[in-house]
């Protein structure tokens, strides 16, 4: 159902909501999907916070902006949070003030860059990494570098190449944690028949080459997958033991992401900043 919805209904569901006499308390926390409501649900747990996901078309962070410039303009009860994607990498800036951003990519790769909840799913998971743990993360981040590089080309050139729905099956080697760079743009460009250039492989060797941000070069969804895929094919020997999905590991990671974890971050920094110049309490915690 929530595909046939846009930014015009959640903004007119929270004007309605604003003229009950309980509803015009409420402080309202819009993010862009289903997963990002869930985490933030857990983790801004305030009395009268709602978290409300903004649904477009073409989901990502346009309709949520959308949403946002109109409803600062009728209240201050109102924030939002959306994934970074590349403006750190580009070091840009939201221009939307009461719009903050994730430190990483985007939320999977902020649970993703947590210690405490990576090494938990990897114990759960892979119990022989336990041990050396972030290596292993660096490895699997390190193998996706290349196809982050031409999602954040295609960002910046705006190339309309086509990721929705891509899988990692045809370019990546999910046991040794090996991308084939060649099938890898073969797989983009045959999904891609409106795309304006196609894709070098030295052009986007060379434009990660010096990146070593992976958490903010790497998209959370492409780790999750790579990491069940991995999970799933190094425990193809024991006997009962089923594939691993990818939201399996999103589960995973939210359940064992702590809210001591995001006091960490910036991200909440700038949450609590914002109670601060505003008066208005996220959290249940001052």
């Amino acid at each position: 159902m929530q595909r046939y919805l846009s930014e015009i209904d959640t903004v007119g569901e929270i004007r309605q909501a604003r003229r009950h006499p309980i509803g015009k308390n409420y402080l309202w926390v819009l993010v862009e999907g289903v997963t990002d409501q869930k985490l933030y649900t857990k983790l801004i747990d305030g009395n009268n916070t709602r978290v409300e996901i903004v649904p477009g078309k073409d989901n990502g962070v346009g309709p949520l902006r959308n949403a946002m410039l109109m409803l600062i303009q009728e209240t201050d009860r109102v924030i939002g949070i959306r994934d970074a994607d590349f403006l750190h990498l580009d070091e840009k800036q939201e221009t939307i003030d009461c719009l903050f951003l994730t430190d990483a990519h985007d939320g999977e790769m902020m649970l993703l860059s947590c210690d405490t909840a990576f090494e938990s799913i990897v114990a759960e998971h892979l119990p022989r990494e336990r041990v050396d743990f972030k290596n292993f993360r660096h490895k699997l981040l390190a193998s996706l570098a290349f196809l982050s590089g031409i999602r954040w080309h295609n960002s910046t050139e705006n190339l309309e190449l086509n990721f929705k729905g891509l899988g990692l099956n045809n370019f990546y080697d999910a046991i040794n944690l090996t991308l084939h760079k060649a099938q890898c743009i073969q797989e983009i460009e045959n999904r891609s028949p409106t795309k304006r250039c196609s894709i070098q492989l030295d052009e986007i060797d060379l434009k990660i080459n010096d990146i070593s941000d992976h958490y903010n070069l790497c998209n959370g969804h492409d780790v999750e997958k790579a990491f069940a895929q991995h999970v799933t094919e190094a425990n193809k020997s024991i006997s009962n033991t089923k594939g691993v999905k990818d939201t399996d590991i999103g589960i995973a990671l939210r359940i064992a992401y702590r809210k001591e974890d995001f006091a960490t971050t910036k991200l909440y920094k700038h949450l609590r900043d914002w109670e601060i110049q505003t008066g208005q309490l996220l959290f249940s915690t001052p």
